[in-house]
């Protein structure tokens, strides 16, 4: 079954809808607002690596104000730790503090229950080769919008 090409844009929203209804439930579990949350999931799936407030705004392309709010928010909640990078004293360094693991731990259960749902019936070879071609058509379309060169010897 071959989808025109805008049924694959819907399709990935479809994705985008199932995973943040997965995880909307938290939301008021917590008493979280959306922007907490959103902060929260990207440090759950991303920190170390990944770990400041910058690094929010730039990869889920949210506003500096948001994501100011929503993680001093979570550091008066008790949800978050900050501490300054030892190298260049401007960075600040977030990190999920212990009384974050129950929400860590369910963002993980449920992400976990996603993805099972979602690659039903799908070897996992297939599921894989799948995410990699995704991963790449990911990094073109920022390339894309970026202007940067795509070539595919990349």
């Amino acid at each position: 079954m071959r989808l025109l090409p805008g049924e694959y844009i819907q399709g990935l929203r479809r994705l985008d809808k199932a995973y943040r209804s997965q995880l909307q439930q938290l939301v008021g579990e917590y008493e979280l607002t959306p922007g907490e949350m959103a902060v929260l999931l990207f440090l759950h799936n991303n920190a170390p690596e990944l770990d400041t407030a910058s690094d929010i705004v730039r990869c889920r392309d949210l506003s500096k104000a948001l994501v100011a709010r929503s993680v001093e928010s979570l550091r008066q909640k008790g949800y978050v730790t900050l501490s300054r990078d030892e190298h260049d004293r401007r960075v600040i360094h977030l990190a999920l503090s212990e009384k974050s693991r129950p929400i860590s731990r369910e963002i993980e259960r449920r992400q976990s229950l996603l993805w099972s749902r979602l690659g039903e019936g799908i070897e996992p070879e297939a599921l894989n080769a799948a995410l990699e071609t995704l991963s790449r058509l990911i990094h073109n379309a920022q390339n894309n919008l970026t202007g940067e060169d795509t070539h595919a010897d990349k």
